[in-house]
C-alpha cells in the first residue's frame, strides 16, 4: 500500500479492466454477464433492463446498488447517487489516500446481471492467496443487510477469528465444487505475492467477484491478535517494489 506502484494494480482493481485479465487466465465462464456500461448515469437504459440487475462503478469500493425490483426502484435516486460517486477519486478521497490502486482508474458505470439463489444475493467466498497458493477462506453472508462472517483454513477447518461486530455464520454448507473454486483462485493469483480472490457460487456455477489487493483497506485487525501474524507469515515478498 505504501510503496508498490506497479500498474498491474490499476488494471486488476478496475472492475471493468479486470474482466479481460480474468478471461486471459481462466476464460470468460467466470464473468457475471455485463448488461450495459457507460460514463453518464442519464444514459442508463432502464426501460431495456430486466426486472433485477446490479449497478456498480468500476473505480472504488462499496459503490454498489442492487436493484431487486425495477418497478419499485427510483431511477432518479440511482442516477443522483451514481453522479456523486463518479465525482470521487476513491484513492485520494478515502482512507487518507492509502489505496493507490484506485487512483488512476477512469470512472465508469457497470450494470451486471443479478445473480442470486432463491432471490437472495449470493454468499461471498473470499480466498486469501499467497504466491498462487490458497491458504485461508473468508465466507460472508448477507453483506448488504445482516452481514455475517466466518474464517476457515484452505481445507475448511474453522478458525476462531473475530473482526468487528459481525456475527459468525451458524451453519455453512460448502459447495460441492469448492475445490474447483480454489483452483480458479490459484490460477488468478499466481502473479502476486498476496491477493484475495473473491468468488460466488450459485447452484454450482462459479462467478468471479473481484481481486482484492487491499482487504478492508488494510485497517481491520484480527481478534485474537496472533492471527495478524499467522496470516502475515505466509506472505513472502519476492518482487522488487517500484518505490516512487
Amino acid at each position: 500500500m505504501l510503496f508498490d506502484r506497479n500498474p498491474i494494480w490499476t488494471i486488476i482493481t478496475d472492475k471493468l479492466l479486470v474482466r479481460r485479465y480474468v478471461t486471459e487466465r481462466t476464460g470468460d465462464n467466470l464473468l457475471i454477464p455485463l448488461l450495459w456500461t457507460g460514463k453518464d448515469p442519464d444514459d442508463i437504459p432502464f426501460a431495456d433492463l430486466p426486472a433485477k440487475f446490479f449497478i456498480k462503478t468500476n473505480h472504488g469500493c462499496g459503490y454498489n446498488i442492487p436493484v431487486i425490483d425495477k418497478s419499485r426502484a427510483s431511477t432518479e435516486r440511482i442516477r443522483s447517487q451514481l453522479k456523486k460517486w463518479l465525482k470521487e477519486n476513491y484513492c485520494t478521497d478515502k482512507n487518507l489516500g492509502l489505496e493507490w490502486a484506485y487512483k488512476n482508474i477512469e470512472p465508469k458505470i457497470m450494470v451486471e446481471s443479478f445473480i442470486a439463489q432463491n432471490d437472495v444475493l449470493p454468499t461471498d467466498y473470499k480466498i486469501y492467496c499467497y504466491s498462487g497458493k490458497a491458504e485461508f477462506l473468508l465466507v460472508v453472508k448477507d453483506r448488504f443487510e445482516n452481514m455475517q462472517k466466518s474464517f476457515f483454513t484452505r481445507d475448511l477447518r474453522p478458525l476462531n477469528i473475530k473482526r468487528g461486530k459481525n456475527q459468525h455464520i451458524e451453519e455453512i454448507e460448502f459447495p460441492d465444487n469448492y475445490e474447483e473454486m480454489v483452483q480458479f483462485a490459484q490460477a488468478l493469483s499466481r502473479e502476486f505475492d498476496f491477493i484475495r480472490v473473491d468468488l460466488y457460487n450459485v447452484e454450482g456455477r462459479i462467478y468471479f467477484g473481484e481481486l482484492t489487493c487491499y482487504p478492508t483497506g488494510g485497517l481491520a485487525s484480527f481478534t485474537p491478535r496472533e492471527y495478524d501474524f499467522i496470516f502475515g507469515e505466509k506472505w513472502h515478498i519476492q518482487k522488487k517494489l517500484d518505490i516512487q
